[in-house]
């Protein structure tokens, strides 16, 4: 499989939809102002509203520790609301002006509270803990019952929390296909034109990996740079790699398959590539690490790509005079545009040819400039897809890329979002048969 070029046609863009994140915050926070009115108007209905603003999460896991965090935070701030009143009224009772005690209390709990939140390890809510103190505090000097609206402030969190809960867990009923391997290029499969991942995808792919898709990636590019442009997203299976040359788990930092060159043949290919004068970079897989070795920066294009990509805690470049010519994985010969075209002229006449897969492409970083990677011949992604499907033990395998007739579902238009929305109607497609998945879990 072949991640394919920049489709020709653009779409004009659309304003998008409102997200189910908006749509369920809207319910929610409906349903906060209901219980409101069904309690006979008691409480502050704010306060569950604003709850829900935070408890409403695009994952299940990250809502029930947001709620658990929320609760202690309120508890935090209700608590030093209550010993400020404590305070306020012995305070009183001796003479001192309310005014400028209240001011200096304030001030000092405030920062009391804050500090309450350090040392309980929930320092992501010190703000809410401080707003829940104030608002009882302040609420006190105007001469509100502030015991009463303590323990109302913490019931109108808890109400929003416990709603946002329900909201959030509920769903049309959904048969999920948790024995499907879905793969997915990248390029313009996933990524936007810019080569970044929409927010949207990014969430919504989190979200259907949680709840058990088997999605995964099969690109030319390394871990490495998988890693940068999938920042954010959790990729719990393991990817195809390197065009077919590697399978990688991106959770144990090991390669389960490689494809590496013969020694004889990775010798041959140096050798031919140093007499003709052509400048290359060689991969290597050791022990689990990626070295890119080479023996000089011979041009722009070189050095370009060495500074862009040595940064990587995922890659190793190593400078060396001396060749190594076991567990070479692939050959990159990176000149100018028209050498790299004689270059692959002069490799597919050599009779030794038939030994290698030869691909060309042009440098995206550097004007003017191309590279020629060279792999094994037996090096592709499909082969190592049938590997993949062996390692995961998955009965049915659905492709999506860029490149028609291709991958099983063709994906014309990446900045739409149109991969992730296509990943969850094959995974989970509404039946109303599985009533019991109703509840997200």
């Amino acid at each position: 499989m072949t991640e394919g070029t920049k489709p020709a046609k653009r779409h004009k863009r659309k304003i998008p939809l409102p997200g189910q994140r908006i749509i369920r915050t809207v319910i929610s926070v409906w349903l906060c102002f209901g219980v409101y009115l069904l309690r006979g108007k008691q409480g502050l209905p704010i306060f569950s509203a604003i709850a829900v603003l935070a408890g409403i999460q695009p994952y299940v896991k990250s809502m029930v520790q947001l709620a658990k965090e929320r609760v202690q935070s309120t508890l935090i701030g209700a608590a030093w609301g209550l010993v400020l009143i404590t305070l306020e009224l012995a305070v009183t009772e001796s003479g001192v002006p309310d005014d400028a005690v209240h001011y200096l209390l304030v001030g000092l709990f405030t920062g009391v509270t804050i500090y309450s939140t350090v040392l309980l390890k929930v320092t992501g809510m010190a703000s809410l803990s401080a707003v829940v103190f104030l608002s009882i505090g302040i609420n006190h000097i105007q001469g509100i019952n502030a015991y009463a609206y303590a323990f109302n402030r913490l019931l109108d969190t808890v109400i929003g929390l416990l709603i946002a809960e329900v909201v959030n867990r509920v769903q049309l009923p959904r048969r999920r296909n948790t024995d499907t391997l879905f793969v997915s290029g990248l390029g313009h499969t996933i990524l936007r034109e810019d080569s970044t991942l929409s927010p949207y995808s990014r969430v919504e792919l989190n979200r259907l990996i949680e709840d058990g898709a088997r999605f995964t990636l099969s690109t030319q590019e390394s871990q490495a740079t998988v890693r940068e442009l999938m920042q954010g997203v959790t990729l719990p299976y393991p990817i195809i790699t390197l065009d077919g040359a590697a399978i990688y788990d991106m959770g144990k930092k090991a390669y389960l398959r490689t494809v590496p060159m013969p020694p004889e043949n990775a010798r041959q290919l140096m050798a031919w590539a140093r007499e003709n004068d052509l400048p290359f970079f060689y991969c290597i897989i050791q022990d689990d690490l990626l070295v890119v070795r080479y023996a000089e920066l011979a041009n722009e294009a070189m050095r370009i790509s060495f500074e862009k990509r040595r940064p990587s805690f995922y890659r190793n470049y190593l400078k060396s005079a001396t060749d190594v010519y076991d567990n070479v994985i692939y050959v990159s010969i990176m000149d100018r545009a028209e050498r790299i075209r004689g270059a692959r002229e002069a490799l597919l006449a050599q009779p030794w040819a038939g030994q290698y897969r030869v691909d060309i492409r042009p440098c995206s970083f550097s004007g003017g400039y191309a590279f020629l990677r060279i792999y094994d011949a037996s090096v592709s992604r499909q082969a190592m897809l049938r590997e993949l499907e062996k390692i995961m033990g998955t009965k049915k395998t659905v492709t999506f890329g860029c490149t028609p007739d291709e991958y099983d579902v063709f994906i014309q238009d990446a900045d739409r979002n149109t991969l992730v929305k296509e990943l969850r109607k094959r995974f989970e497609p509404v039946d109303f048969r599985c009533w019991r998945t109703i509840l997200r879990r």
